[in-house]
């Protein structure tokens, strides 16, 4: 690329998908991808989302965002195990901290999907820290895996209608 005008130009034709990668390729390169920043958490997935907001055809910005999504929530399924194994923390301030996560949990049955929810569409607080927290108060997987899938994959679509929102600009 030779700079802005090259990215001004990417923003307003978009990146046709046989000049990289066949469409099968290209979704499980976004699945596997998406796991890979889900369980290493960096940020980077939601670079992964702008790219997938660029690509042409249109038609496989879904199916892109959607494995990128699957993807995400898989790795982030990594942090949710690490959060179950909480009997194994001995360190007293840790030990404490899971304690406290604990008798929330219990106070405020509903509010560990609420924030799991909002962490999962804002990343405020930090979505992996949250899925920690899911395993440690014993949330269901199955609420985990389904909450998390929808809020970022309403999360990472919107991040790829970016790139649209840019081009109608130019």
């Amino acid at each position: 690329m030779n700079g802005l005008r090259d990215v001004l130009e990417l923003l307003q034709h978009g990146v046709q998908l046989d000049q990289m990668a066949s469409p099968g390729s290209a979704i499980g390169a976004a699945a596997a991808l998406g796991f890979l920043f889900g369980a290493i958490p960096v940020g980077a997935a939601e670079m992964l989302a702008i790219g997938a907001g660029a690509v042409r055809p249109r038609t496989l910005i879904i199916p892109l965002v959607v494995a990128l999504s699957a993807g995400h929530v898989a790795g982030k399924m990594v942090w949710y195990w690490i959060g179950t194994l909480e009997a194994r923390v001995t360190q007293p301030r840790l030990r404490s901290w899971v304690e406290q996560a604990q008798v929330l949990r219990r106070q405020y049955p509903q509010l560990g999907t609420g924030l799991l929810a909002t962490s999962a569409l804002a990343s405020v607080p930090p979505f992996h820290l949250m899925v920690v927290a899911a395993g440690i108060g014993r949330i269901p997987l199955p609420t985990v895996v389904l909450t998390s899938f929808a809020m970022r994959l309403l999360r990472f679509g919107l991040i790829a209608a970016f790139p649209t929102v840019l081009r109608a600009l130019f």
